[in-house]
């Protein structure tokens, strides 16, 4: 391998599970704007694989192992696994109850327990504002209509909080503050919390923050719905670019600074069904897969996965635990000597096999293209694809097909998390996270809703199914009672001359208080100006007629 090649190569790779040497500070104070003003130039740090002395012992071929240029047909085992639906809704129907399977009553009474409690520690510590003093604890449903507004925002795009709640007729949207004021929705964002602090000591994990909620979410995805055999293993970046111990960089990625979420997709509808959150605790590599794919060992799953995931190593782990793979891989994770300096012209291939470790380099007409596979044959079949010389179909190794047809399952549930994603601007990376999970939550309901029901409907149109049930949910139970805001309704009223109204519940701000105590006393002096003149209004008439004589 050449010097430009490694470079290259380098680049493409993705991050890994080592120490993270790039962030010395593990604040969570820091805003994650996308606009960032560098003070002073640094190096970029290197980026390191998850054992070097594992990439260099790799980079050996290994005398126990016999390769030999002799194929076998493959006889796949049956999948031992049972796909589908495994937790049932009160009502298939209904996309509340389907979203109830993943965002229970549960993990909303959890988030009121935790933010009240975390307003009470902040109480405690700091100064008292006047906006503290107006706090009133957050019950179940504000916390229901909180989350149904920030599911809104995803599909209502506004660049500042503010303009939720504006009264410009230019850019107003009244439903936000019918449903909840601007003020209680910022006293519940700040107070989002998730864990509790005082059980948090020095020598905690990195994520305790969010342990609570990692796990309750791990729970549902696993047990709710059941993948199909295929699955693909990939990752996900949340972005954020504050200063955090656990952030990573990877300058070949869209969003190059972010935490790191290692997902298994179920490869044909994309419903993430497992994930690991990086956390820079210095696993090995087969360590953080096999902690990815857990639950799912045994059944003979066929995990299609990238040439950062592969290795000769971890194909003889997966088949111990009932897994077969499929993927490409790099030339120092096993590839024989012979396979990693080929030469091959466009669409020549060469292979070899030891047992059921399948090792193919493929040319594409622009370069090798290394494969290892469990699961396939060296079989050459014929692709859609066509040459543009000869018109024919092109010859490709049929793992290449599988491959490409079966790793998409991540992409694809990235795809739509992108679309009308809840992300908002927050100075916290716990809510960043939080937000990713329930973005999850809400593509994995929409999958289970369109396997239930079978019918056509928009991710869109079930997001705002989603968020409107949350909202008229709690409209429904408050009837009769009190809607727990602090300060009364907040909707904005106008008079017939175009100027907003306040109510008498309403309270009125520092300022135009004591603006009334000096209008209330310049009143009263001026009345008693008036009833002066007016009781010696006939002396000043008499005393002028007297002098004028």
């Amino acid at each position: 391998m050449n010097g430009k090649d490694s470079l290259g190569e380098c680049y493409l790779d993705d991050l890994s599970d080592c120490l993270d040497c790039r962030s010395a500070s593990s604040s969570d104070d820091e805003s994650d704007s996308s606009s960032i003003v560098i003070r002073k130039r640094r190096p970029v740090p290197l980026i390191y694989s998850d054992s070097e002395d594992e990439d260099m012992n790799n980079n050996v071929e290994d005398n126990n192992d016999t390769w030999s240029t002799n194929d076998k047909s493959i006889i796949l085992e049956p999948f031992e696994g049972s796909s589908g639906v495994k937790i049932m809704p009160s009502s298939s129907e209904s996309v509340m109850d389907i979203v109830n399977l993943f965002i229970g009553s549960d993990l909303i009474e959890h988030f009121v327990r935790e933010s009240n409690r975390y307003h009470y520690q902040i109480v405690e510590k700091y100064r008292i504002t006047s906006k503290t003093k107006k706090w009133k604890d957050v019950t179940v449903t504000e916390m229901k209509k909180f989350l149904g507004l920030i599911i809104l925002m995803g599909q209502v795009k506004k660049d500042i909080l503010y303009d939720y709640w504006s009264t410009d007729p230019s850019i107003e949207t009244p439903f936000f503050s019918k449903v909840m004021s601007r003020n209680r929705f910022l006293q519940i964002m700040q107070s989002w919390h998730f864990c509790n602090n005082n059980d948090i000591s020095p020598n905690s994990h990195r994520l305790v923050k969010v342990q609570p909620v990692i796990d309750y979410f791990k729970e549902k995805f696993n047990n709710v719905y059941k993948p199909d055999q295929q699955l693909s293993l990939d990752e996900c970046v949340i972005p954020w670019r504050g200063r955090l111990s656990i952030k990573t960089y990877n300058p070949a990625k869209i969003t190059k600074y972010g935490i790191l979420v290692r997902v298994l997709s179920e490869a044909r509808t994309g419903y993430v069904s497992n994930f690991c959150v990086y956390a820079a605790d210095g696993k090995k590599l087969e360590e953080t897969v096999l902690s990815v794919i857990g639950p799912y060992k045994n059944m003979w799953h066929h995990i299609y996965q990238d040439n950062y995931y592969n290795s000769v190593n971890i194909a003889k782990i997966f088949f111990k635990n009932k897994l077969r793979l499929c993927g490409t891989i790099r030339k120092n994770r096993g590839l024989p000597q012979i396979l990693q300096t080929v030469k091959l012209s466009r669409g020549q291939h060469q292979f070899l096999r030891n047992g059921n470790i399948l090792l193919q380099v493929w040319n594409n007409g622009k370069r090798n293209v290394n494969m290892i596979s469990t699961i396939h044959s060296a079989q050459m079949v014929e692709s859609r694809n066509r040459s543009r010389t000869s018109h024919c179909p092109i010859q490709k190794p049929i793992s290449i097909i599988d491959y490409n047809k079966y790793l998409k399952g991540v992409d694809r549930a990235d795809q739509y998390l992108s679309y009308y994603s809840i992300f908002r601007k927050t100075k916290k990376w716990t809510k960043r996270v939080v937000m990713f999970f329930i973005n999850c939550a809400l593509f994995n309901s929409f999958k289970v809703y369109t396997t239930l029901n079978g019918q056509k409907i928009t991710y869109k149109n079930f997001l705002h199914k989603a968020a409107l049930s949350l909202i008229e949910d709690c409209e429904t139970e408050e009837q009769g009672s009190e809607t727990g805001e602090p300060h009364g309704n907040h909707t904005d009223s106008r008079s017939d001359n175009g100027n907003p109204t306040i109510s008498p519940e309403q309270k009125i701000c520092t300022y135009i208080s004591k603006l009334e105590d000096f209008i209330d006393d310049y009143q009263a002096k001026a009345d008693e100006h008036r009833k002066a003149i007016k009781a010696n209004r006939g002396n000043c008439l008499t005393k002028h007629n007297k002098d004028s004589l």
